[in-house]
């Protein structure tokens, strides 16, 4: 059974609000790479926020796969760089099909996109 238009547009805004929430840990990540202590930032896969929707808000996790420098500092920049990759994939994809849902609901007023 396929997701109602309605529902396909929620559920992308929510990839795109995901995504952008994920942009700015990394980019907090990133302007803390340097500060003494700082751990190393996440959310959860969307997967696993759409599979805990209605428990509560999700909030973000510390990433314990980066070692810790002699600082104390868990940021690793290639980390960062490869996760806003993946960050900007997951947003495409949202306005992706957002706009294909737009261009359906469109053609079915019979409007041009």
């Amino acid at each position: 059974m396929t997701p109602e238009l309605p529902d396909l547009l929620r559920l992308s805004g929510a990839l795109a609000r995901h995504a952008a929430a994920r942009q700015q840990i990394a980019a907090e990540n990133i302007a803390n790479a340097d500060t003494p202590g700082y751990r190393a930032r996440d959310l959860p896969d969307f997967d696993e926020v759409v599979a805990r929707l209605g428990t509560g808000s999700l909030r973000a996790q510390i990433d314990r796969s980066v070692p810790v420098s002699p600082n104390g500092n868990a940021v690793s920049l290639e980390t960062e760089m490869l996760r806003l990759a993946d960050i900007r994939q997951d947003h495409d994809l949202a306005l992706g099909v957002y706009r294909s849902a737009l261009d359906i609901l469109r053609t079915g007023l019979g409007r041009r996109a």
